[in-house]
């Protein structure tokens, strides 16, 4: 996650000119890839999951952070905590559209202020990237095999989605410009050179099959 990891970085950087302490939340933290990487630079971190398999092994990384077992996309769900930052990784573009929408809701309400932050990804589900040339013999692979149809998720639709929320869109980052079979033929220095040039250019966001979204309260 080299160019995740990056952004989150800069989140946090200027955040630290706003903030003198910050209380993380990574919801959906799954074997806490996100968490180990960003606890020892918050207070304190949190993460939550409805898989206990998945937070036992995620509890195998983390230092010192806390995880809870808790479905908080119930609509009685009781807010645990408030929290500075709050990160959603690889979950928006496999969950169905209502469980989206409560997903971000419920995150929302879990902001302290109007200086936090929350950052989302969908992970490989914009269809307008290289992924549009593979797109019709995908549904068509489905259709004969009688699986389910690849789920992709436009950029209009997650931004409905935040908007609803209650959630303003900060700043929008497309990344995943080359494919991953692409990206393992080329030299590592030659992909990474052009994600991370690609990554932030004016006008060629929309087209990254990654988005991701730095949002805070309205």
């Amino acid at each position: 996650m080299p160019l995740e990891s990056t952004i989150l970085e800069e989140v946090v950087a200027h955040m630290r000119q706003r903030k003198t302490r910050i209380d993380y939340l990574d919801f959906a933290c799954g074997t806490g890839r996100i968490i180990s990487f960003l606890e020892d630079k918050v207070d304190k971190a949190t993460g939550i999951d409805v898989s206990q398999f998945m937070l036992n092994r995620a509890a195998n990384k983390g230092k010192r952070a806390r995880f809870l077992c808790r479905d908080i996309t119930l609509a009685d769900a009781a807010v645990e905590g408030q929290y500075d930052l709050i990160t959603c990784f690889r979950f928006l573009k496999n969950a169905e559209s209502d469980l989206r929408q409560s997903a971000m809701t419920q995150l929302a309400r879990r902001l302290r202020d109007a200086e936090s932050r929350v950052v989302v990804n969908c992970h490989g589900g914009n269809p307008f990237s290289f992924k549009i040339v593979l797109v019709p013999y995908h549904w068509l692979k489905a259709l004969l095999s009688g699986q389910g149809y690849p789920k992709y998720v436009t950029n209009g639709r997650l931004r409905k989605t935040i908007h609803k929320a209650g959630l303003h869109i900060e700043k929008s980052i497309g990344y995943g410009f080359i494919s991953g079979k692409l990206f393992n033929l080329l030299p590592l220095t030659w992909a990474l050179w052009i994600e991370r040039t690609l990554c932030g250019a004016p006008f060629i966001q929309a087209l990254g099959a990654n988005q991701l979204f730095v949002c805070k309260l309205k």
